[in-house]
């Protein structure tokens, strides 16, 4: 199977940059129609987080929040396969870079929080352009799969951590070391990892490990997504992060956390990965969300 995999994605290695946003734009309708319940979940999320919006703006919300989860797919053959030097050079600016220089310059270690925004694979190959970044991943669970892709992301000689009871220690020496690491802030966590706290108002599973980070180590906080542009070009966002993520009350922490996520959001809402079910989980008493009336 990896092998029909790699082939695959050397195929679309061979489109040049902005063919597969161009390409997305086409198959996002068929895309939508053929993930019904990704549909349903991205249409779920956006009448909760932008109640304000009218069902048209929702809509054309929805169709191009597909487009760039499938533009994300069609771009994997770039990152695998392109020389790091070309696809670095896609990136016209890197907004914020002097944050994150001055935090690493700061010797306190660095959770740089990248959230499902955008070309988030590139902003991980784009990183490594900084030096002392690590990046924390899920392994697949396919041996063969994770293989082939610690060997495309290290290719600049980045730092991976698996998120695993061994790669957190891992992490917690690389941030006591004084270096950096790309976090993702907004997934389901596991059991016993997370606790509830509001996410466009709402509450959402979030978490903890960036609050025990912070708590444990004394690092600094930064949030970086980014950005597609036309073209097939990139804009590389770093964003503050308030005050609140230092506190030692984690549910204080939590919230500065997912505050920051919406604002990384706002650079371009289409963009955010919509289709993840974020509220999955609920506080005792509240109904399954995602379910079809």
């Amino acid at each position: 199977m990896i092998y029909a995999v790699k082939a695959f994605l050397w195929l679309l290695s061979l489109m040049p940059a902005g063919m597969p946003f161009r390409l997305a734009g086409k198959g996002a309708g068929l895309w939508m129609r053929l993930s019904p319940v990704k549909r349903h979940t991205t249409e779920r999320n956006l009448e909760r987080c932008y109640p304000g919006m009218t069902p048209a703006e929702r809509a054309r919300l929805t169709r191009e929040s597909f487009r760039h989860y499938l533009c994300s797919v069609l771009e994997t053959g770039h990152n695998w396969y392109w020389p790091l030097g070309r696809l670095q050079s896609l990136c016209d600016e890197f907004v914020g870079r002097e944050l994150l220089e001055q935090a690493l310059a700061s010797g306190r270690g660095v959770v740089v929080l990248a959230p499902h925004f955008g070309a988030w694979e590139y902003l991980g190959m784009y990183l490594q352009s900084i030096p002392d970044i690590a990046i924390l991943y899920k392994p697949p669970s396919h041996p063969g799969l994770e293989r082939a892709l610690l060997a495309k992301r290290r290719r600049g000689g980045a730092k991976l951590i698996p998120a695993t009871p061994t790669g957190l220690r891992q992490l917690y020496a690389h941030i006591r070391a004084g270096k950096g690491a790309g976090v993702l802030p907004d997934q389901q966590p596991s059991a016993g990892q997370g606790r509830f706290a509001p996410f466009f108002g709402h509450p959402a599973l979030t978490a903890v490990l960036v609050p025990r980070l912070v708590q444990r180590t004394g690092c600094l906080v930064l949030a970086g997504v980014c950005e597609r542009r036309p073209g097939g070009r990139y804009r590389v966002h770093i964003v503050p992060v308030d005050a609140d993520i230092y506190s030692t009350d984690a549910g204080t922490s939590l919230a500065a956390m997912n505050r920051a996520i919406e604002r990384c959001i706002a650079v371009d809402p289409a963009q955010y990965l919509w289709s993840y079910r974020r509220f999955k989980s609920q506080p005792e008493g509240h109904a399954d969300f995602y379910a079809k009336s």
